[in-house]
C-alpha cells in the first residue's frame, strides 16, 4: 500500500461525499450539506472526524466527531460553526 498526499485526499474525500453520506446522525449530514452550500470545503478524515473549513481560510478550521456523543457536545460544535461564519 502507498501513502497519498493529503490535497489529494482532500480531493478524493470531495468526490466519495456525494455519494455517501458523512455521518449515521442526520443532524450532522444536514450541517455538511448546509455547509457546502455556503461554500465551506468538509472533510471526512480516515477516523471518525469530520472536517469544516470555512470560505475565509483565516477564520481557521472546525473539528467534530462524525457520531455524536452528545446533545451537549453538538450544540458546542454549532456554536462554534456559527462563530466562524456559518449561517444555520
Amino acid at each position: 500500500m502507498f501513502s497519498v498526499g493529503l490535497d489529494l485526499e482532500k480531493e478524493i474525500n470531495k468526490i466519495n461525499m456525494g455519494k455517501k453520506q458523512m455521518s449515521p446522525s442526520k443532524d450532522i449530514n444536514k450541517i455538511v450539506k448546509l455547509a457546502q452550500k455556503q461554500g465551506w470545503e468538509v472533510v471526512k478524515t480516515n477516523g471518525s472526524h469530520i472536517i469544516f473549513y470555512p470560505p475565509n481560510a483565516r477564520d481557521g478550521l472546525v473539528t467534530m466527531p462524525s457520531t455524536p456523543s452528545s446533545t451537549r457536545n453538538f450544540k458546542n460544535v454549532l456554536s462554534l460553526l456559527k462563530s466562524k461564519g456559518l449561517k444555520l
